[in-house]
């Protein structure tokens, strides 16, 4: 069986493969940190509301308005962070971690979400679906980081959305204003894992950043330039010292890189 290749590893490797050789060849992990520890909880959070979400729809038996259906939405994720609070309160505590400060976050993070969803669900409510009808007609279906792993392809990744309906699109959701060439790889990656996963085509994924929102064609080539990354990955031995220096200062192993 491969070796399971994360696709934030893909995208380190053309960042600095001598990052990547440090963490998987020589087992060198970085600390845990605050916002690594924010980050574990928010994505269990959001599994849970992916696994969830179709009871959250199929609960609504009447004509709601806009406002109701944010409500509860709102509350469901709510509840569910609460739930994973109680269930990770020492990891919080040794971070110092405030759950109000975490809940907050989320509800920031999900507000996007939440009106694409709304959206969909209110012109299926104006066309007459309710409850569990509702959700089977539902079109767009969203999922928030979903998680998805292949021992096929010997991938694994955590995408930021990704729009089901005829054709399936991933995003790739950038804090930052500019759009890289490696936000395009990483989206090639994810469509190798959701043809997996579902069994279509999926050649087209949209990078979002701040400021923009780009449409990007998946192309077989870059689909095999994941696939030949991530075959290199797996058969590291070494890894060059970089030689962009500036890459460096921000780099949590540059004290054992340059041991």
């Amino acid at each position: 069986m491969k070796t399971i290749i994360n696709v934030t590893d893909i995208i380190s490797y053309l960042y600095c493969p001598r990052k990547v050789y440090l963490k998987l060849v020589k087992g060198i992990k970085e600390p845990p940190t605050k916002q690594m520890i924010s980050g574990f909880l928010k994505h269990k959070i959001f599994d849970i509301f992916n696994k969830n979400e179709s009871i959250i729809v199929s609960s609504i038996k009447e004509n709601l308005n806009e406002e109701e259906i944010q409500t509860l939405y709102k509350q469901q994720i709510v509840k569910i962070t609460q739930e994973a609070v109680s269930i990770y309160s020492n990891m919080l505590k040794s971070f110092s971690i405030s759950q109000q400060e975490l809940l907050n976050s989320i509800l920031e993070f999900m507000e996007k979400e939440i009106n694409l969803r709304v959206s969909a669900i209110k012109s299926s409510l104006n066309l007459g679906f309710r409850g569990k009808e509702l959700w089977r007609e539902l079109k767009p279906k969203y999922l928030t980081e979903f998680s998805v792993i292949s021992e096929n392809l010997g991938l694994k990744g955590r995408i930021d959305r990704v729009r089901l309906e005829e054709e399936i699109l991933p995003y790739e959701i950038k804090t930052r204003d500019e759009i890289y060439e490696s936000d395009k790889i990483q989206l090639a990656a994810y469509s190798l894992l959701l043809q997996e996963e579902f069994g279509k085509k999926v050649d087209k994924g949209i990078v979002e950043t701040k400021t923009k929102k780009q449409e990007v064609e998946l192309t077989d080539e870059m689909k095999d330039r994941v696939l030949q990354i991530a075959e290199e990955i797996r058969n590291m031995k070494e890894a060059e010292m970089p030689n962009n220096f500036k890459k460096c200062r921000y780099c949590n192993s540059r004290e054992e890189c340059f041991e």
